[in-house]
Parts: C-alpha cells; sequence; structure tokens
C-alpha cells in the first residue's frame, strides 16, 4: 500500500481536494489568522498565562484536529470556556507550577477523548442535554465577563465563584481607572455598535451583503488595532498607567513533555476529565450545526480522536486545554472555507505572524483584551433557551437551572456535572411511575383510545392497560400495583391485556414482575394476555420461560386481542320472530 492510498483511507477530505479549492481555503486561513491572533491573547488573558501560551494553543492544536477531526469547518484553538476552566484550576496551584499544569490538563483531557474515541465512545454526547449545555454555557459565560472586570477597571477582583467575584468586584469599584475603563467600556461599546448598524453602513456603502457580513464578523480586529495604535502613540501607558501586553517572546513553540511529581498528576485528573467532556460536548454541537448547513455530517468518534489530538498537541507545546470554536468556526463556514486544510493553513500563518508582528502589539491594552472577551461572551448567554425550556417542561428546565445555579454557586468545572447528574435523577423519576391508561375502541374502527377522553367500546370481562414507558427495574413494582388496583376495580374481569406499542425494553426485574402478575391473576382466574410488542422484544421473551407461563396469548395488534377476547353477544335479548309485511 502507498502513502496516498494509505492518506485518502484515514483522512477522507483530502479524496477529491482539487486544485480550485486551494485559493478558498487561503482566503479562509488569512482571515480566520487576522481574528485568531487578538482571540489567542485575549483567551491566554483568561486563562491566567502568559499571552503566547494562547498563540500556542492555536497552532499545532490546529494542525492536530485537521488530520484527526471529521468536520470540514470547525476551528480548534483556545475558547473561552476551556481558558476559564483552567485557570480555576491552575489557580490552585503555586504560580511557578501554572504553565506545567496547564499543559498537564491539556495532556490528559487528550489523553481521555482519544481513549474514548477508540472505545467508539461517541454517543457520550447523547448524555449532555441541550438544556443543560445552553444553561452551562450561559452561567460560565457570567463568571468569564466578571473575571475581565479586574482588567477593564484595572482594579482587583478575586475568588472563582459568582459568589465571591461580585462582592469583591463591588468593593474596589471605587478605585476604577478612568482611562483603561473608557478604553475596556469603548471596546465593548464599538464592537455593539458595529455588530448592529455595521451590515447597514456597509450596504449601504455597495458591499454585497455576504462581503460585508464577513466584514461586521472582523470588526474586532478594528477595534483593537485603533486601540493599540492609540494606546502607543499617546503613550497612555507611561502617562495614565494602562497595562499592556508588553514585550512577548518571538519564539516558537517546542515540544516538550511536562514533567512533574505524581502526585501533582493526579491532583489534576478530575479537573482534566471535566475539562475534556465540556470541550468535545462543545465541539460537537458546533461541527453538527455547521455540517447540517452544509448537508454533511461529523463522526462523533472521529470528533473524540480529533479533539483528542489537538488537546495532546496543546499539551506537548506549552498550551492549554482546546475545544472548537464558535465564532471562528462559523468565520471559517461564511468564508468559503473547502476543507480541513484551513487549520493546517491558519497554524502556518499564526507561527510566521509570532516571528514578525509581535512587536507591534506590545502596546495592546489588557483592557482591550478584556473588552474583546466580555463581548465574545454576549452570544453564549441564552436566557431565552432557559425560558423556552421552562415553558416546555419543568422539569427539563430544572436540570437546567441546577447546571446554570452549580456553575455560579459551585465552579465552572461541577457545573455540567451537576446538570447531567440531575437530569439522570429526573429521567429515573418520571419513569418509576409509566404512564399507564386503559383504553377502548372507537365503535366501528380498529382504533383504541383512552377510555377516560374518549367515549369508546369497553368491555367488563376484558381490560386493556396501555403501558407508555420501557419497563425496567425501577417501575416494575409501580406496573404491580396498578394491575392489583384494576382486579379491586373490575371485580367481572376475566382477561387482561398489556398493551404494549411504547414498550421498547424488558429487563430481569421487569420480568419477574411480569410473571408476578401473571401468577396473581392465574390465582384470581384471570387470564394474562400482550399485543402489540416490538419484535426485538418478544424475541428476548423467547429467551426466558415466561412465554411458557403466560396463561394468555401474544397478540399481533390489539384489535386481534379484542376480537379473540372479547364476549359474545347475549343473542336471547333479541326476538328470533320475525315479522314480514
Amino acid at each position: 500500500m502507498n502513502m496516498r492510498t494509505l492518506l485518502l483511507q484515514n483522512y477522507g477530505w483530502l479524496n477529491g481536494y482539487k486544485r480550485g479549492y486551494l485559493i478558498g481555503d487561503l482566503i479562509s486561513a488569512l482571515i480566520l489568522s487576522v481574528l485568531l491572533v487578538p482571540q489567542s491573547l485575549a483567551y491566554a488573558l483568561l486563562a491566567g498565562l502568559p499571552p503566547q501560551t494562547g498563540l500556542y494553543a492555536a497552532i499545532f492544536p490546529s494542525i492536530a484536529y485537521a488530520f484527526f477531526g471529521s468536520s470540514r469547518f470547525l476551528a480548534v484553538g483556545p475558547v473561552a470556556i476551556t481558558s476559564l476552566m483552567t485557570m480555576a484550576v491552575i489557580s490552585q496551584v503555586p504560580e511557578e507550577f501554572r504553565l506545567v499544569s496547564a499543559a498537564m490538563l491539556a495532556l490528559m483531557a487528550g489523553g481521555f477523548l482519544t481513549l474514548f474515541g477508540m472505545m467508539r465512545g461517541g454517543a457520550l454526547a447523547t448524555f449532555f442535554s441541550r438544556p443543560v449545555v445552553s444553561a452551562y454555557i450561559t452561567g460560565a459565560a457570567i463568571l468569564i465577563m466578571l473575571s475581565q472586570f479586574k482588567y477593564i477597571f484595572q482594579i482587583e477582583v478575586t475568588g472563582r465563584r459568582f459568589a465571591e467575584m461580585m462582592p469583591s468586584f463591588l468593593s474596589n469599584l471605587e478605585q476604577a481607572h478612568l482611562v483603561p475603563s473608557c478604553i475596556g467600556v469603548g471596546t465593548i461599546v464599538a464592537l455593539l455598535f458595529l455588530k448592529r448598524y455595521g451590515l447597514r453602513w456597509l450596504r449601504l456603502a455597495g458591499l454585497r451583503k455576504r462581503h460585508a457580513r464577513l466584514i461586521v464578523k472582523l470588526s474586532p480586529i478594528l477595534v483593537v488595532g485603533v486601540a493599540t495604535v492609540l494606546t502607543g502613540w499617546l503613550g497612555l501607558e507611561q502617562k495614565y498607567g494602562v497595562e499592556t501586553i508588553g514585550n512577548i517572546p518571538a519564539v516558537l513553540p517546542q515540544f516538550m513533555f511536562p514533567v512533574a511529581e505524581l502526585a501533582h498528576w493526579k491532583s489534576l485528573i478530575v479537573s482534566a476529565f471535566l475539562i475534556s467532556l465540556v470541550g468535545f460536548v462543545d465541539s460537537v454541537s458546533i461541527g453538527q450545526t455547521l455540517a447540517a448547513k452544509n448537508r454533511t455530517r461529523v463522526d462523533p468518534n472521529k470528533e473524540l480522536l480529533g479533539v483528542g489530538a489537538a488537546n495532546i498537541a496543546a499539551g506537548l507545546t506549552g498550551a492549554y486545554p482546546v475545544a472548537g470554536s464558535l465564532s471562528r468556526s462559523a468565520i471559517n463556514f461564511s468564508s468559503g472555507a473547502k476543507s480541513p486544510l484551513v487549520g493546517v493553513m491558519t497554524a502556518l500563518v499564526v507561527a510566521l505572524a509570532i516571528l514578525t508582528i509581535l512587536p507591534i502589539l506590545k502596546s495592546m491594552p489588557l483592557a482591550t483584551l478584556a473588552g474583546l472577551i466580555v463581548y465574545s461572551c454576549f452570544s453564549l448567554l441564552n436566557f431565552k433557551d432557559i425560558w423556552n425550556t421552562w415553558c416546555y417542561s419543568k422539569a427539563d428546565a430544572l436540570t437546567a437551572l441546577g447546571a446554570f445555579f452549580a456553575v455560579l454557586l459551585v465552579g465552572i468545572q461541577y457545573g455540567v456535572l451537576i446538570g447531567t447528574i440531575l437530569s439522570m435523577i429526573f429521567h429515573i423519576r418520571l419513569t418509576l411511575k409509566p404512564h399507564t391508561v386503559e383504553v377502548g375502541r372507537f365503535l366501528g374502527t380498529e382504533h383504541y383510545r383512552d377510555a377516560d377522553l374518549y367515549t369508546v367500546e369497553e368491555f367488563d370481562e376484558v381490560k386493556t392497560l396501555r403501558i407508555d414507558e420501557s419497563l425496567y427495574f425501577a417501575n416494575a413494582r409501580f406496573l404491580e400495583d396498578t394491575v392489583a388496583q384494576l382486579v379491586v376495580k373490575y371485580p367481572k374481569m376475566r382477561n387482561l391485556v398489556l398493551m404494549c406499542p411504547a414498550v421498547n425494553r424488558i429487563d430481569a426485574s421487569a420480568l419477574e414482575s411480569l410473571l408476578v402478575i401473571n401468577d396473581r391473576l392465574y390465582d384470581l382466574d384471570i387470564k394474562l394476555h400482550l399485543s402489540e410488542m416490538h419484535a426485538q422484544v418478544r424475541e428476548r421473551l423467547h429467551r426466558s420461560n415466561f412465554l411458557e407461563k403466560l396463561t394468555g396469548e401474544v397478540f399481533f395488534t390489539q384489535h386481534e386481542a379484542i376480537e379473540a377476547l372479547r364476549p359474545e353477544p347475549d343473542w336471547s335479548q333479541f326476538s328470533d320472530h320475525i315479522d314480514i309485511h
């Protein structure tokens, strides 16, 4: 097998790659890089790490994802949520160990994801409900914005939770520096203003809608550039004490395995696991959304390998945990990217920027970068989704609110975990008492509906109980109690039909309960029957002795059961005399 064949088998996007794609990918890479450089610096600031670590997180992780991921448009690199989670973890260790701790987090997170990918664990993403993820991101966005107020107002804001950060911010607000505050707040206002009115102005200037939208998405570059130039030109750092990025080493990342004691690795393993799950779920959600717009699909198992490889690359090059970026992926999609080669090109452009333009950025105000982060977080606030969930399902909304308040009160590391646990608890609670209804037939039809809601035909001797939930250990006893109540309610009953159109599974505990029900009904001279049972459930029942002990029959349809079991009409009430005139 030659090298080309091997590459085509493992990297599908290389198959059919056309020379015409190259220009589109290159343009997308240039546009993406222009936005990525200031964002990387800002997210490193959020993570509590030197600015260059953000740039390092944008190089080799992006290349690794291009060769192992499945999305054509997902832009992998430093993002707000993983940056904040990293900050929450490394802020608890001594300052001299923070860089190596961040790299260890990335390496372990990548190891977890790669292991799940090799085990075909892509279904892991289904454990996180959309309301929980949306509420978790909303809570995280609030914490991210609060964490940046110390740079915008140039004051001390301590703590990692809302209950700690908000009082600290309010108590120190009187000490805010005027010029940095104006720069930070001005950055946010300018970005919001351009987002709201920029498209209209550009359209009036004669630009096409597609090009105008792209320029508006890149408006942060204009704002950051203006703030950097004005700060350096007016000498705001020297005159008013405006904090800036300063000199950033123009050095490319080097491969180096993070070295630390075993106890330190153990202390970070839970946090790395949670970071890996959050990064994966976020990345898959973004990838699936963009794939649907392009009528393609992403493979969750391959996404595990892709995001895992990106994090391993980050850990080995002195960076920190990475994930898919919503804003950069959207730009990647709208700018006409054709393949993951954009990720490789973007990494090369960022590497070139490190070697060439970093000295120019030394006057970039920290307040501007913080304002850029706060502006980005506005798109992560999803209070409307939480409200819509509340209107539709109180149970789902309570799990979402649980995740939201867990992020604010307990910490960002455990928010999504608590939300997921709450989802499972509510799910089990709802299935503890499966929805069961007595059904009857619409006269003259083969349709069977809820007897409490409709006028239907019923028989005292034959009763039907429809079960609208799979049967398992948690609700098996409830079914026994429900059948016992029916026996008391209908003393003339001689046949009970369990109608099972929604029963997709019967576990061992539920099977034992069905045997108990069958025996109890037999003692009362009542036969137990089943109808509308799924083929896979019926096939599994054949593996046990239940069907042999069943006192009744298994009917293919409910109508077949009623036709076979309903009592004969009492013909004696009709006269056998026929009067013919």
